[in-house]
């Protein structure tokens, strides 16, 4: 694939994640599910281009929200959880054979970027999490659970997308791209 097409993939990659990421002003229930779908898209861009132009698109796309978003808990989920994470998961799994090592890995990087944007988001963006407080430890226990469920459905996600993409998209992307 030229230079050129390599750009203009990436650019409207950003462009659709970008604008998924827009809609957060619809509803609040969409703060955890555009960020989701956002980093979806970079899967084509790792499939056609490869690792370096995926993580070059996620870091313009977690700018662009962070600074056009309104919805800063959204921006910071897309950069710190689900953003990155489709990429990460395509290297890391081409990587490790061992299912037992790939699912302790995932938990491991997944708890730690939950623990990391819970405290940018309370701390740099002073987003209020009181209600925790007030539903006790057992709250922030079934949060944390709750987050991990999350993260093995949107695995399973990533995985059935990929799937759907090299079996139905591939050939028209790279068609379009030549």
């Amino acid at each position: 694939m030229r230079e050129s097409s390599k750009a203009a993939l990436g650019g409207i990659i950003a462009a659709l994640s970008v604008s998924m990421m827009l809609i957060t002003y619809i509803s609040p229930v969409l703060v955890y599910t555009a960020p989701v779908f956002a980093g979806m898209f970079l899967l084509v861009i790792v499939e056609e281009i490869g690792y370096h132009w995926a993580f070059g698109t996620f870091a313009a796309v977690s700018l662009l929200s962070i600074f056009m978003i309104a919805d800063k808990e959204a921006a910071v989920f897309y950069t710190m959880l689900f953003g990155y994470y489709p990429i990460l998961r395509e290297f890391i799994c081409g990587k490790l054979k061992s299912k037992i090592l790939l699912f302790l890995l995932k938990l491991i990087i997944f708890n730690a970027a939950l623990f990391s944007a819970l405290a940018i988001c309370n701390y740099v963006f002073h987003i209020d999490y009181s209600e925790f407080s007030d539903g006790g430890k057992i709250l922030v226990v079934f949060y944390i659970a709750m987050m991990n469920v999350i993260l093995f459905l949107y695995d399973m996600l990533i995985a059935k997308f990929t799937l759907l993409y090299k079996k139905r998209l591939q050939k028209k992307i790279r068609k379009m791209f030549k």
